[in-house]
């Protein structure tokens, strides 16, 4: 029976519909005479029965109805009904306060601030606060309206989930009357959200409203502004004071530091005095921080008015570039406010965890001195909070009256000159900060401190001889250019000893102005050599070598030298090019640059070909056949060599000669012994290649042989000969083949 009817309501009404309409809606279409409610048999439209009555009826349906609530839980057994009896105080605790709720309107009060012709600064900073307790309220009132709107939708859903099971009960039964109670209750607490969110959005009308009136009328006050000498007389009081203020809440700070650095740190008891006075600092630091807001905002409050007065003289770029400074001030002040938060609730944190663990340990009584101080820093803590909400008023208000001291800056002198003034006034201090930074020590050599400013004159300095130095050795180097070759190593030489010495004296120079003292410096210079000694010795040595190469002269830039190649073993020569600090430079014949280690002159035997002088001296071998006139070589070869530019000529002891140096087999030995030019001693390769063509074509056009290598091979007796043998193996291969063919045709 009780199935058949939860199917018959089911059908009747069905739980889709029930969810997507909710429980105290009444389907389209559907009329029903609305009376009072039964808790055993309630349906969907349940709840319409109280929603539309008025208020005079209202709160006897709900003494009826919670009448009629009571007769049904006495048939409750005892102890059902002593778990209920609160449940159902809850309920109706819900229906009195919804009652209350349905009578209640808004009725908030307004500010009422009327249009005028002229308005001061202090009307203005009026309307300005009360906008802002406007603002506040509507995100208080809007968050308000959010959470109660999830909690609206979570209800709604528990009691559709409700009412469902109400409908799976038995009708009579005690489950059912318990259902009841969970699904009234649910629809109480839906109905007082209900009647909350009306309220609340009511109240943020209102508030929206009158925040839009108060924007006009902010809008209009600031282009109405005007003052009075009375007026600009009180303001020069109140800054006169605050700076007083000022004064005494710094000296109060200085005074809270000294006392905290003299406090010892040795027991736990010594650091929770520490932590106490640094909250007491904090403190002070915020007090002074507000002082300076406020003088901040005073000073644009004087310089509006002084705008407004249109004094003659009047500065209005110094008043933009003290606005500047202020604006910047206050942007350090916010920017310290937010950090002194953050600090403010770790302090907090921290000072509710020591609490909590003085309670853990034994107690207030056990631990009275640390819980003293724990419960006196907790009182800062909120008193810190409370200025730190005083601050930002103070920021606000500074930052606003800033707005208006550019409002009427732009007024007073147009758009071209308030944005040239800006543009000065952050040029200034953008170089004034400039100037700080260069002057802020970098690091310290002894007991002198290194700035930006006496770096940069340092490198400047050691730049400036660098250049002198490099077009200076330039020079040096033209010179001997020009003078020859003989002339060249001395011209570099002296290039490199004034490039090293101007560099040096550059250093030192650098050094003295930057202001570092030669006894510190000496004492640093000579670790640093220590250092230098094995950290850099390949370079030192380097270094000490070209030294030693350049003072010693044993190689010279033009020089052409010869060293063995350690990897091949072959010779390897060049002209030297360049004696540098780590290596030379050396360019062979194929105009391939070498760089060598200085050190590698010093420790490995070197052949300088032109270290004396620059002629040389050289042997060209070449042969004759047996038979030939030997004068008639002598002469021949001699007049192709002379008749050769890269012979040395005109210099008695040194004329080229023909020299017979040996008898061979079958031919003579001679030597073309010639005396080169200093430009031929530095081309070996292809002046060799020179002399020996000449000699060749000079032999040749007098029809003097050349022997060719002559071999003579004997054979014994009956021995094939090497042609006869192979004859004899290709012919014996034929045969094979021909008889391997032969034997299938013969089988077939």
């Amino acid at each position: 029976m009780l199935m058949s009817l939860s199917v018959a309501f089911s059908q009747v009404h069905p739980i889709s519909s029930l969810l997507q309409n909710g429980l105290g809606a009444v389907e389209s279409g559907q009329e029903e005479e609305l009376m009072l409610p039964d808790p055993m048999s309630l349906n969907t439209a349940w709840w319409n029965y109280f929603e539309n009555k008025k208020s005079g009826d209202l709160k006897q349906a709900v003494i009826d109805f919670i009448q009629r609530i009571d007769e049904e839980s006495q048939k409750l057994p005892e102890e059902a009904l002593k778990r209920e009896l609160p449940k159902i105080s809850h309920i109706s605790a819900n229906f009195f306060a919804y009652v209350a709720l349905k009578e209640k309107s808004v009725t908030k009060k307004r500010f009422k601030f009327e249009l005028k012709e002229h308005y001061s600064i202090g009307e203005l900073l009026t309307i300005i606060h009360r906008e802002r307790e406007l603002s506040t309220e509507l995100v208080s009132v809007r968050e308000d309206i959010r959470d109660q709107d999830v909690q609206y939708r979570d209800i709604t859903r528990d009691l559709n989930n409700r009412f469902v099971s109400y409908l799976e009960t038995a009708e009579g039964s005690h489950a059912r009357f318990l259902a009841s109670l969970q699904v009234i209750t649910l629809q109480t607490e839906q109905a007082l959200l209900t009647e909350r969110l009306r309220l609340l959005r009511e109240n943020l009308s209102i508030i929206e409203s009158e925040s839009r009136e108060l924007q006009d009328i902010k809008n209009v006050a600031i282009t109405r502004l005007t003052y009075t000498s009375d007026e600009i007389d009180a303001l020069n009081d109140r800054i006169d004071n605050t700076i007083i203020r000022l004064q005494e809440a710094n000296t109060k700070l200085l005074r809270e530091q000294s006392q905290l650095l003299l406090l010892p740190d040795e027991t736990v008891e010594d650091q929770a005095v520490a932590r106490l006075r640094n909250q007491r600092v904090a403190k002070e630091k915020i007090n002074v921080a507000i002082l300076e807001a406020r003088l901040d905002m005073y000073e644009n409050e004087r310089d509006i008015l002084a705008i407004l007065s249109d004094e003659e003289g009047l500065d209005v770029e110094r008043i933009q570039k003290n606005y500047a400074d202020r604006q910047r001030n206050l942007e350090e002040i916010s920017l310290k406010a937010k950090d002194w938060f953050n600090q403010n609730e770790v302090e907090r944190s921290n000072t509710n965890a020591l609490l909590a663990d003085i309670e853990i340990r034994g107690g207030v009584n056990e631990n009275s001195f640390l819980a003293g101080i724990a419960n006196d820093r907790l009182t800062l803590i909120q008193e810190t909070s409370v200025l730190l909400q005083k601050l930002q008023t103070e920021i606000a208000d500074s930052q606003f009256m800033g707005r208006i001291l550019e409002n009427q800056l732009l007024q007073f002198q147009g758009v071209l000159m308030n944005t040239i003034n800006r543009t000065k006034s952050t040029l200034s201090y953008a170089w004034r900060n400039v100037k700080q930074l260069l002057r802020t020590p970098l690091f310290t050599v002894g007991d002198t401190p290194v700035t930006s400013i006496s770096f940069f004159q340092f490198l400047l300095i050691v730049l400036v001889c660098w250049w002198i130095a490099f077009w200076l050795n330039r020079v040096f180097n033209r010179m001997g250019n020009k003078r020859g070759d003989d002339k060249l190593p001395a011209y570099y030489l002296a290039g490199r000893l004034t490039y090293y010495a101007i560099i040096l004296f550059g250093f030192l120079y650098g050094l003295t102005a930057v202001g570092i003292d030669f006894t510190n410096f000496a004492l640093v210079a000579g670790a640093l050599a220590i250092g230098l000694g094995f950290g850099l010795q390949s370079i030192v040595n380097n270094f000490v070598s070209g030294l030693i190469l350049l003072f010693e002269r044993s190689i010279k830039v033009g020089d052409f030298i010869e060293l063995q190649d350690q990897k091949s073993g072959k010779p390897l020569w060049g002209e030297v090019k360049e004696i540098n600090v780590r290596a030379t430079i050396i360019t062979d014949n194929d105009n391939v640059d070498i760089v060598i280690p200085n050190s590698e002159f010093i420790n490995t035997k070197m052949l300088n070909w032109t270290l004396k002088e620059p002629q040389r001296r050289m042997r060209y071998p070449f042969r004759v056949a047996y038979g030939t006139d030997k004068e008639i070589v002598r002469e021949v070869v001699l007049a192709a060599a002379e008749a050769l530019p890269h012979t040395l000529k005109g210099i008695p002891g040194r004329n080229p000669a023909v020299w017979l140096v040996d008898f061979k087999d079958y031919y003579y030995e001679f030597e073309l012994v010639v005396w080169l030019t200093s430009r031929a001693v530095k081309r070996p390769n292809g002046i060799r290649a020179a002399y020996m063509w000449a000699i060749d074509s000079a032999l040749r056009d007098n029809n003097i042989e050349i022997p060719v290598p002559q071999r003579e091979h004997r054979f014994r007796q009956g021995e094939v000969l090497p042609i006869e043998r192979v004859e004899q193996e290709i012919l014996d291969d034929e045969t094979f083949l021909e008889e391997a063919e032969s034997e299938p045709r013969n089988r077939q």
